[in-house]
Parts: C-alpha cells; structure tokens; sequence
C-alpha cells in the first residue's frame, strides 16, 4: 500500500508571528474548515486542538512546535503552530526548518510585533514562501490600511493584498478577491480593490520579463496565467501575498487555504542542502526530494509522550518510510525499526503505512534521536558516506539560573527530569559547573525557565527553586613569596607534627599549577613529599581569599622538618596546606573574571540607551554596525559577573525587541575596589567557620 499522493502535492506551512496575533486560533479554525477535526477549539477555553499541553492550557499561548494535517485542493497539508513569544524562539524556529511555506500572523489591532519581524526575516533567509495574514480583523480599533502600509514599510513592496476587507472591526463583513473581483470599489472597503489589484499585478509582472513586456503593452493578463507567475514569484522570494482572516466569523479561511495550496510552494521549490563525508573533507551537496532512492530524514522535534514514550518528528527530505525500515542515526551510528509510523494532529496519532519525501511524521522510542539528526536508511553498502542535513541552527541560551532542590534527596531526580526537557528543547540547557559545583539551567529568559520549572512538577512531581548563579572567579598571584609552618598537636599518645617551608611565584596565564620538590638532605623524607603536594592541591581547590580555585601558580617545596614519632601524612598535608595559604596572602592575590564577548542587536532607536548601559557594565565597547531592518548590533566585551541578569534589563530597555549572544573570551584581573568587596563578602560568609 502506498501514499495517494505524491511530493508535488505536499504543502508545508508554519504558522509564526508574535504572541497573541491569533496563530494557533488560526490553525484551529482551518483544520476545522477543511473538516480535519469536527469542532473548532478555543485557545481561551483550553479547548484548542493544538495548543493541548497542560502548560500551554494554563497560560494560554503556545510554547512548542506542534502538528496538524489537513486535505485541501486535493493537496496534502502540514500545519506547524510555532510560539510567539521569543522565550520559546528554539520551537518557532524548529516549524520554520520543517516547513516550505510560512505564514505569518499580524494582529489587526496590534499591528506588526517584534517576533513577527524577526521571524519574517528568519523565513526569508531560509528561502521559504512568505504569507502574511491580518488577523482579528472584527476587533475594535483595526486600521486595515495602516495595518498594511506598515507591513510594506517594515517588509517591502513585495507585500501587496490578495484580498481586501469589506467594512473592519465590528463592521467587518466580508471580503474581495482582488484578482477576480477588481472592477468595483465598495465604499465600505478601506482599501479599494482596484488600488490591490494595481499593486498586486504591477509585483506579480516585476517576476516576469514576458508578463511585464505583455503588461506595458496594455494586454490584461488572465487570473490563471497570474497565479501561476505568482507562485514562481512567491518561490524567488519577490512576492509576500498579504490576506485578512478572521476565525470567529470564519472569513477568509478558504480564501487562505486556496492561495496556499495554488501559490504556496511544495518541496520541490524550496533547495534544500546537506553535507557528505567527514567534517575534513565533507563536501556540500543538494538533497533532492525524490520519493525512491536512499532515506534523508532530519529530526525537528522531539517530546516525551506519557504513553508512547519518546517521539520523534522528522522531515522526510528524500526517500521513504515504512514500518519495516530500519533507520540509522548518522550521528551516533545507532539503529532502530521504525516501527508504527504517524502523522499527528495534536495530540492524536494516526498510523500511516508509507510516509515520502516532503512529509512530516513521528516515530516512538527511538531513545538516541536528538534535534537536527539526521536518519536515513540501511541497505546496500553501509561503508558508502551517507547524505546529512544541515544542521538547524538555534540561538543559545543566555539566561543561566542555578537550581536548588526543594527537598535535598531528590537532586539526583531533578538533574535527570531537567536533562529530559533540554532533550526537548534546543535552546535549554542543563550542566553542572564543575567549579561553583552548582546544577546550573540555562534558557532564553526567565518565562522560559518559569514554564520548565513547571513542567518539571507537573510530570515529575519534582520541586525547585532558582538563585542567580555563582560567578566563577579564578584566584592566582602576583609576586612570588615564601612562608613556613609548624603543625603540632599533643593530646595524648602519639602526636602531630610536620615542618614545612614553600616559595610561590606567578607562571603564564593557563599554565595552571606546577610543583616542584627542591628539598635537600632528606630533612623532608621522600615519603612525605606526595602529602605536600596534596595539602597544596587541597588548597588550590578551596581557594584562599575568595574560595574560588587558585590557578597559574607555581609551588616549590625547599625545607621542613618531621619527627620520628608523630610525623604523618597527614600533618604534612595540613601543615603544607597552612604554609601556601600564608605565601599565597603575602604575594599580592589577584581575582580573576570570566570576560564574554557579547553582541547586542536591537532597533537603532535603541541604540544610545544600550551604549551607555554597557559602559555602566565595565564593559569595552569594540563596535557597531548596521543590521537589515532598521536593526543595529554592539559588539563589546564585558564581565561575566555584569550580564548574570542583562536577559531582563534588554527586554525592559527595547520593549522586548532586542537580544543578544555571549561566549566566553577569557579571563582578566577584576579591579581592585571590585576584588575587595567579594573578598569582604566571602570573609563575612566565612565567620565562625573553623578551617582545617
């Protein structure tokens, strides 16, 4: 048995704009439309058909990438609802990967939001076909032709209106088909179909060399012959078709679904890339979406299901899938059966016998698949360099938050709970710091965090609480010292006692520690020689006036003094560790900070308040260049310590449309003034706590 369609018939289309514009109540209402599902769900009531996490039911707006499918003109539809928020951009950006086409949703009321721009631009680097739909357009306060006129401002004179509103707001009663129905202009139509028509023939033609010579001459072009020459425009990237809709009075939908079924593009029209080989000699090559050859599948999505286990969504690039294939993960080289294969709607799974290139399905309880894998098939010569996706490329996370459990035995359980959300979702992260020893999570804002904090409870039972993490400062010297000291104990029986006598000296930033033995005649004896070096490392690790690790310094050992008696390893260990801390005091510490690199875009309007915000932040400033769309990019170095909670401050000073990316760049001395006010906090924090 085998699909009734082929890949020419696929549409793929996400949903993305910025939250609240009314995209998963659009979703709902053409899957409804197309008789897809038999009730049209409501994001309010926590009825909708997509939006079905429980999360997502509370907080009524979407936070993951989720699935729908309908039939329309005999084409096979794939829904993808992306979130609007940028919080969750990984899962909006996952539906754009999956997709050829995407619409994108504008809020009559709102007009165009942050998200909506940085998604349209997302769309058009990716090559995909661009829709732009004007929702809520019964709302009070709708201006459709300022509405529209800020869209070609913000997105250019490719965004022309396919059709136009009769009446808006309350009076909003219908609509015009500006290619079939231009002769007449209603009074009630803000914008005169005649006007649309003007401007979505004169782009239309702009595609087409012939078309515009026919056009010049006077000939009327036919309303066939122009919606095929829009889809190739659509395809080059110079026609955004703008339409209105409005899901309580169900208007517009069809219109909606005709145009992308007619215009939209298939997989045929959108090039999509891999890479064959090793990283060394890989060499780029196109993936053809053809139905037979070897299988090209890329995970875009993955979720923990509570009754099938693990999911995972791929986008079929070329080849197929059955249930008797047996998939490969190029990554890992691990195998698995597909097993049953689905297509999903929502929440609801159905089994399908044959899914080809172009479609988006699921697959169960293949534990090793991660985001951006690629799988293809088994079958003749396994040696041969398998065809892989690029890979789908995701902002990291920049809000990190160190993460306390609320009861201490279930920290184990909570690292576990957390790793298989951040299995979810690329742009959260879980790792221990292996200096602070904290569980540190990492996320794209504090809502983001907030929504997986929750998420750990609902399925896990699990509770925690976050702090801002520790900063973690390095130790080391300036100057080389020596100093000495005695351990010794008498209570009774055999005692304590060791001599030791250490010089210090700075080495090259990242040499770390160096030890060197310089005892001479033995008044060490060799055996305790180790437990010094030990009492020093024991030290490094703890620190001396912070209690952060000391680094890039060089330890010699040159003189002591045992007894015969109550010499041990241990009291050389300790006195050693008590002769370092002393030598270490005396040569000038130094506290060093983690330094990032950070890039900061935003609208250029921004852009003096952001500069002097930085400088506050002991941050050097290297450069500033111009972005497209009216954005701007701060390329500066900064302390980490300065940008621990910058997330928030960016938000609140661009009104939530700025955002940045950091990596570290090393390690600097903190200021003297900084340096004394962390090591008057760790001396206060330190009082009444006996050492050794």
């Amino acid at each position: 048995m085998t699909t009734a369609y082929h890949v020419a018939d696929i549409r793929n289309i996400a949903l993305a704009g910025h939250g609240a514009s009314g995209k998963t109540s659009l979703a709902d209402a053409l899957l409804f439309t197309a008789g897809a599902i038999t009730r049209k769900g409501s994001v309010d009531e926590g009825t909708s058909t997509l939006d079905y996490d429980e999360e997502e039911k509370r907080r009524h707006f979407t936070i993951d990438c989720n699935l729908g499918h309908l039939v329309w003109n005999d084409k096979q539809v794939h829904l993808l609802d992306s979130p609007g928020y940028p919080d969750f951009i990984g899962n909006a950006l996952s539906a754009l990967a999956a997709a050829e086409n995407v619409v994108l949703a504008v809020s009559g009321p709102a007009g165009i939001e942050v998200n909506t721009r940085r998604l349209f631009h997302e769309a058009r680097k990716m090559g995909l076909g661009r829709f732009i739909a004007v929702t809520k357009m019964d709302a009070d306060n709708v201006d459709y032709r300022s509405d529209l006129e800020a869209i070609r401002e913000t997105f250019g004179p490719a965004c022309v209106p396919f059709n136009v509103p009769i009446g808006q707001g309350p009076s909003f009663a219908g609509l015009v088909d500006v290619l079939q129905s231009h002769d007449e202009d209603p009074a009630e139509c803000p914008v005169p179909p005649t006007e649309a028509y003007q401007m979505v023939v004169e782009q239309i033609v702009e595609s087409d060399e012939a078309l515009m010579n026919r056009y010049l001459e006077g000939e009327e072009i036919g309303v066939e012959e122009l919606r095929k020459a829009a889809h190739d425009a659509i395809a080059a990237g110079k026609l955004v078709p703008v339409l209105c809709v409005c899901t309580k009075k169900d208007l517009g939908l069809k219109e909606l679904l005709d145009l992308l079924t007619t215009c939209g593009l298939s997989p045929e029209d959108v090039h999509r890339f891999g890479t064959r080989g090793d990283e060394a000699d890989a060499t780029e090559e196109e993936i053809l979406p053809v139905e037979d050859g070897t299988l090209v599948a890329q995970v875009f999505k993955t979720s923990n299901d509570q009754f099938m286990g693990k999911l995972s969504f791929l986008r079929i690039l070329a080849g197929k899938i059955t249930p008797d294939t047996t998939l490969v993960n190029l990554r890992s080289g691990k195998t698995a059966k597909a097993g049953h294969v689905y297509v999903v709607q929502g929440k609801a799974q159905e089994e399908v016998p044959e899914a080809i290139a172009g479609d988006l399905v699921a697959i169960a309880k293949f534990e090793d698949l991660h985001v951006s894998d690629t799988v293809s098939n088994i079958g003749g010569n396994t040696s041969v360099a398998r065809l892989q996706a690029s890979p789908i490329h995701f902002p990291a996370p920049m809000v990190p938050r160190a993460v306390v459990p609320k009861a201490r035995e279930d920290e184990a359980k909570i690292s576990a709970g957390l790793t298989k959300i951040a299995d979810e979702d690329p742009t959260f992260t879980v790792r221990r710091d292996a200096q602070t020893h904290e569980l540190v999570i990492s996320g794209m804002s504090d809502l983001h965090l907030d929504v997986i904090q929750q998420r750990l409870k609902n399925r896990y039972k699990l509770e925690m609480s976050t702090h801002i993490p520790h900063v973690p400062y390095l130790e080391t010297i300036s100057a080389p010292a020596e100093a000495d000291h005695r351990h010794k104990k008498q209570t009774g029986g055999r005692g304590q006692f060791a001599e030791v006598h250490l010089r210090v000296r700075p080495v090259e930033r990242g040499q770390g520690f160096v030890f060197t033995d310089a005892v001479k005649g033995g008044v060490i004896p060799n055996q305790y020689i180790p437990a010094v070096e030990k009492g020093v490392r024991e030290r490094l690790d703890k620190g001396v006036i912070s209690g952060n690790q000391v680094v890039d310094v060089e330890v010699e050992v040159y003189f002591g003094k045992d007894h015969p008696v109550d010499s041990s390893e241990q009291a050389f260990k300790t006195a050693a560790a008590y002769a370092f801390r002393k030598a270490f005091e005396k040569a000038y510490p130094v506290l060093l900070e983690p330094i990032v690199a950070v890039e900061v875009t935003s609208p250029s309007t921004f852009f003096g308040d952001l500069s002097a915000d930085m400088s506050t932040r002991r941050g050097h400033i290297l450069g500033m260049e111009a972005q497209a769309g009216g954005l701007q990019s701060i390329q500066a170095v900064v302390p980490l310590a300065e940008m621990l909670s910058y997330a928030s401050t960016l938000k609140s000073m661009t009104s939530g449309q700025g955002s940045f990316t950091m990596e570290m760049r090393g390690y600097e001395p903190v200021p003297p003034n900084v340096q004394q006010q962390i090591v008057d906090r760790y001396q206060k924090s330190r009082t009444g706590v006996e050492e050794e």
